[in-house]
């Protein structure tokens, strides 16, 4: 009994003496701790304010890159296919350009062959008018004698016609008859009949003197 009473008096002693030497070490920590730490400044405080500045700064500058990268492929994609399709733009403007100025040119070439052409018309109406006077004027002094067998008029048709004219009128004045020229009508010759005989006199009084003395 006094053995163990006095086993616990010893343990409760030691129990005590640790728990102050404990003590005394935390009011040491303690005063050691606030001895180290130093007081906050104004200074300190802009300090720290723009470390946390620039690291969330730079945080939000990787994260807006990292999603806008896709963007900025689409939109220089797009940049490309402008120029692309600026390019191809310009080459049809200076291609219809050109064509313009050759439609210009061709139009003017028409212009010119087109008036050209009225001219050629103008000129050609005028001889056609000038030929037709002269077949008119041709065949007023032609005159058609039928009748007259085929052969009969030998191989010289015009003096045959000037004697006959002559013989039949019995005009003076038909003495100085002259003809240009006496041909059968240029049709087929017929198996029955003959054709006609056609006299071109040199002087239209001279056929109309023929015509009403016949």
């Amino acid at each position: 009994m006094s053995k163990t009473q006095g086993s616990r008096g010893k343990s409760q002693q030691q129990t005590k003496l640790f728990s102050s030497q404990d003590k005394e070490a935390n009011k040491m920590a303690t005063s050691a701790s606030e001895a180290s730490v130093q007081p906050l400044t104004l200074d300190m405080l802009v300090g720290e304010l723009e470390k946390l500045r620039k690291d969330v700064t730079g945080e939000l500058t990787a994260s807006m890159n990292t999603a806008l990268a896709p963007i900025q492929a689409s939109l220089q994609k797009i940049t490309d296919t402008m120029a692309t399709h600026t390019a191809t733009i310009t080459g049809m403007e200076t291609a219809l350009s050109a064509h313009s100025d050759g439609i210009t040119t061709l139009e003017r070439e028409v212009a010119v062959l087109k008036s050209k052409l009225e001219t050629t018309n103008q000129v050609n109406d005028r001889l056609q008018l000038a030929v037709e006077d002269l077949v008119s004027r041709s065949k007023r002094q032609n005159l058609c004698v039928i009748g007259i067998p085929e052969g009969m008029e030998g191989d010289d048709a015009r003096l045959f016609m000037t004697t006959l004219f002559k013989k039949m009128v019995g005009d003076p004045q038909l003495d100085t008859l002259e003809l240009d020229r006496a041909h059968r009508s240029l049709a087929p010759k017929p198996p029955q009949g003959s054709r006609p005989l056609i006299v071109h006199f040199h002087k239209y009084a001279q056929k109309e003197r023929v015509l009403l003395s016949g």
